[in-house]
């Protein structure tokens, strides 16, 4: 019996070092894929530094695939790929429904995550996908995340693009982010652009209280022709 014990010990104790190997190794194989963002702006990295990116990302997934972090990762080049693109493109159309997979997949491993969500909306909208699951998913990353930056950023862009098509409690919500997003101010400047080019400069401009925000917001309105 005793014997039995230290045997299940010894495999549970070995099956644990090999899972923190494995997780060592991924997160070693994720930095790695980061370093063509790192070495140069992303914009200038060769087909070969991508594919070798691309690569590590699904060696990562492979050795950890409950990590909702690496499959993001993947959902995030994709994206860049497809901005690298012409947008009218079918390879920045393929780019942009990967990206949108790859982050639904990151929901998939945590549901709770809002800047996923927010990454899964933002790809939904630039797939050309619209409609109740479109607004569902934008809910979710303003509901799961209302005080991160980039979060924010992303549920604006959404929310204010897709507002004739949100429910009261939707529209409430976006109006509740973009007075958190202007709060915390990292953001201002791109935040007045988004609304004056979705047309939703009556929704903002109540809501801006320096004198140097409202000069900005109409030197983007006359730069709009709006």
């Amino acid at each position: 019996m005793r014997l039995a014990v230290a045997t299940l010990a010894a495999a549970a104790c070995f099956a644990a070092s090999v899972l923190a190997l494995a997780w060592s190794w991924a997160d070693l194989t994720v930095s790695a894929a980061r370093a063509p963002e790192q070495a140069k702006r992303f914009a200038q990295i060769t087909p070969n530094r991508w594919r070798e990116a691309f690569h590590r990302l699904h060696q990562a997934r492979a050795l950890d695939p409950l990590n909702a972090n690496y499959t993001a990762e993947l959902g995030r080049y994709h994206a860049w790929l497809a901005w690298r693109s012409d947008r009218a493109t079918e390879a920045s159309r393929s780019y942009r429904q990967r990206s949108r997979a790859a982050y639904a997949e990151a929901i998939a491993r945590r549901p709770t995550w809002g800047y996923a969500w927010a990454n899964y909306t933002e790809a939904t909208l630039l797939a050309g996908v619209t409609g109740p699951g479109a607004n569902l998913a934008l809910e979710r990353a303003m509901v799961l995340a209302p005080w991160e930056a980039k979060t924010q950023i992303k549920s604006l862009l959404v929310g204010l693009s897709l507002w004739n098509g949100l429910s009261e409690a939707q529209r409430n919500e976006v109006t509740a982010t973009l007075r958190r997003a202007l709060f915390v101010g990292d953001d201002v400047e791109l935040i007045i652009r988004m609304a004056v080019q979705s047309g939703q400069v009556t929704l903002l401009e109540g809501m801006l209280t320096q004198a140097r925000h409202r000069v900005l917001l109409g030197r983007v309105i006359a730069q709009s022709g709006r």
